[in-house]
């Protein structure tokens, strides 16, 4: 059988209104608990575990901007040399 591949960049950008890190994060530690358990059919965690990494893809790229936003006011409070 073919694999396929989930294309979840679209997904990456968290959404400008109602997205919380903390609630991406909460998400997938509820998933992870519930993957944990063993009790979920086979269909349903793969497509836990597809939720989970477009949550924590969101989460990586809300960081990654943050920093890039942090470096930039840092380099405005370095002395101009």
């Amino acid at each position: 059988m073919p694999q396929q591949h989930v294309n979840i960049s679209a997904s990456h950008q968290p959404p400008v209104s109602n997205w919380s890190y903390e609630a991406a994060i909460a998400e997938v530690e509820t998933i992870i608990s519930r993957l944990e358990t063993g009790e979920l059919p086979l269909a349903e965690v793969f497509e836990q575990f597809e939720t989970a990494v477009a949550a924590l893809a969101q989460c990586e790229s809300f960081l990654q901007g943050k920093q890039s936003q942090v470096d930039i006011l840092i380099q405005t409070l370095e002395p101009l040399e």
